[in-house]
């Protein structure tokens, strides 16, 4: 991956705060001027996810420009996969079991994501 490319990737992927602790007036998104393009679409919360998942997705090419990401794929699933775990597994109030039901995961695997993303 070209340098630049790599360095966005990095932006977009790192994230200070952990899933669990989201707060949506806070909450650190890639670079500035992405949160504030997020900001500008938040007051349509009717929106399915698949929708901000592609203005995101549409963003982050915009972001880099010429340059051509790698493993974009694996990027964009860490992101919707560890917030996805961490709440599904706060709501279950961290019985493996019932999330892995919820999520539609055999436990195993559930474990394995969860250690994955250091979420037990």
């Amino acid at each position: 991956m070209a340098p630049h490319a790599q360095h966005n990737a990095q932006r977009f992927a790192k994230s200070s705060e952990h899933p669990a602790d989201y707060n949506k007036d806070n909450y650190p998104h890639f670079t500035h001027d992405l949160s504030a393009s997020l900001n500008s679409h938040a007051s349509n919360m009717q929106e399915p996810l698949r929708v901000h998942v592609e203005r995101v997705v549409r963003q982050y090419f915009a972001m880099l420009g010429d340059e051509a990401p790698t493993d974009l794929y694996e990027l964009i699933l860490k992101q919707i996969e560890e917030p996805l775990l961490a709440v599904v597994l706060e709501q279950t109030r961290g019985n493996q079991t019932k999330c892995a039901q919820i999520l539609g995961l055999n436990r195993g695997t559930l474990r394995k994501k969860l250690k994955t993303y250091d979420l037990m």
